[in-house]
């Protein structure tokens, strides 16, 4: 697969990802984990993927809550900096979600903070999805946590700046065929550096789509961090619960 022409590879990997969202914090982390922890009730044996999981905050926080962890992504930066944080019970992995993992293997798997939907194509995407079917155990646990995009697209900010330790973004936000495309210039000093950033804008309906036909059985959807039931026009998550049958 091509690296250089992969807008997740060349964003996500940039140390301008993470200066431009360094307010994504541990606390918001660990309250999200609580609140999904104590919603699944999970044994203390169960065994945990956290599937694009970047550096690894909500790996962090799953393991805090006393469960045997394995983070993957794959950016080799943020893999990096998430090994930091390795112990016995928390290990980070270099991968590519679209690549089959380890057939059941896992209790839980969770794909966070709109981590779902990269690729162009409808093959790709499902791809993941079955790739996360086949390393759940048979009865199984997958959360799936993405931005509703219907709202986002209603309440779109077209044109935003920031200057962040002297770095300067303008950020150019437009709607095509369904996508949320995110144009991101930066300048650093006399350097220049053009990202993009796309947000697919899966309503509930066919997320569960997605969900289903690769086997999945769903079993709750909220709407935001708090677990509040899930409302197209109000929420700003949509985050869907489902079983491995």
């Amino acid at each position: 697969m091509p690296e250089k022409k992969e807008w997740y590879r060349n964003w996500f990997d940039s140390p301008y990802y993470d200066l431009l969202y360094r307010d994504r914090d541990q606390e918001e982390a660990d309250v999200f984990i609580h609140n999904l922890v104590s919603y699944l009730v999970p044994p203390k044996n169960a065994s945990m993927l956290d599937l694009a999981c970047g550096k690894g905050r909500y790996s962090i926080a799953l393991n805090r809550s006393g469960y045997h962890v394995t983070g993957m992504d794959l950016s080799q930066r943020k893999i990096q900096a998430a090994r930091e944080n390795e112990s016995y019970t928390l290990s980070f992995v270099l991968h590519d979600m679209r690549l089959p993992f380890e057939r059941n293997r896992y209790d839980y798997i969770f794909n966070l903070f709109t981590s779902f939907g990269y690729f162009d194509n409808k093959v790709e995407n499902k791809m993941v999805l079955t790739n996360v079917y086949n390393a759940l155990k048979k009865g199984g646990i997958f959360v799936l946590d993405y931005v509703n995009g219907e709202k986002a697209a209603i309440y779109l900010q077209e044109f935003e700046k920031y200057t962040v330790e002297g770095i300067e973004f303008a950020i150019h936000r437009l709607v095509k065929d369904d996508v949320i495309i995110k144009e991101i210039k930066v300048k650093d000093g006399e350097k220049q550096y053009d990202f993009k950033e796309k947000i697919y804008i899966f309503s509930e309906s066919r997320l569960e789509e997605y969900i289903t036909e690769c086997g999945f059985e769903i079993k709750a959807v909220f709407g935001d961090y708090k677990l509040n039931e899930f409302d197209s026009l109000h929420s700003d998550r949509l985050i869907i619960v489902c079983r491995k049958v």
